[in-house]
């Protein structure tokens, strides 16, 4: 279904000053164009946010009702499990389809134009991590399914609804008129953490380099709460958690 995939891989040295220095950059660039097919454009920006999260997301191991939450959630994500990292404290990250991510070991975003052109970028200091993030966000069969309860009787954790709230927000405003405010289109989007605190799932997302912070919870009383801003430096930003609330 796609056309003009093109694809363009960058090495940066990292560290240059310092001799014998071998760590390097890497960079995939890859253009995925839906010309003759300009529907499944919000399909592949729908499954690429989701893909995003998850590579980010963790949990304290030290707050149980932190930990506890986020193996919920990780127990219905098709394909996850969770494994623990142990940087200064003990941290819980998702393993998906196999690859094992923490909130340093890859960072991609994209931006979308045309309606039907997305351009993505992918960066690691572990070429294989590239490789394989792209083989996850192309690949038919690693399309991310959440909600999934392993239990017949069991049902969707609540958060699973406001988190497809989210990523249906940022799809839509990918494809509003570029001259709105509140506008995705030629913006660089990407996720930079997704953190559990206890019952609260902390999106930190970056619109053009802006960094803003949204709040999902499904257990707060007023629901207009369910979506709250924390931090936000762009209007799309406030778009966001307002079309996030509206689940």
């Amino acid at each position: 279904m796609l056309t003009g995939q093109v694809r363009q891989i960058v090495r940066k040295l990292l560290n240059p000053d310092v001799a014998g220095s071998t760590l390097a950059l890497v960079v995939e660039e890859v253009r995925y164009d839906f010309e003759e097919f300009p529907r499944y454009a919000d399909d592949f920006v729908r499954d690429l946010v989701k893909l995003m999260i998850i590579s980010k997301m963790n949990a304290t191991v030290k707050i149980p009702a932190s930990a506890n939450y986020f193996l919920r959630l990780v127990s219905q994500i098709d394909g996850c499990d969770a494994y623990v990292v142990k940087y200064g404290q003990p941290l819980l990250y998702a393993k998906y389809h196999g690859m094992e991510f923490t909130d340093q070991k890859v960072t991609s975003q994209f931006v979308r134009s045309k309606d039907h052109v997305v351009d993505v970028t992918m960066e690691s200091v572990f070429g294989d991590f590239v490789k394989k993030f792209d083989n996850l966000a192309s690949a038919t069969k690693s399309k991310v399914k959440w909600g999934v309860p392993k239990e017949k009787e069991g049902n969707p954790d609540p958060l699973f609804a406001l988190l497809d709230s989210f990523v249906a927000a940022v799809v839509r405003l990918t494809s509003l008129d570029p001259n709105s405010e509140d506008s995705l289109v030629d913006k660089r989007f990407g996720i930079r953490n997704a953190s559990m605190a206890k019952k609260s799932f902390h999106i930190e997302f970056m619109v053009n380099g802006h960094l803003n912070i949204l709040e999902l919870n499904p257990e707060k009383k007023r629901k207009e709460d369910a979506a709250k801003l924390l931090f936000a430096k762009s209007e799309a930003a406030k778009a966001i958690a307002a079309l996030t609330n509206q689940t």
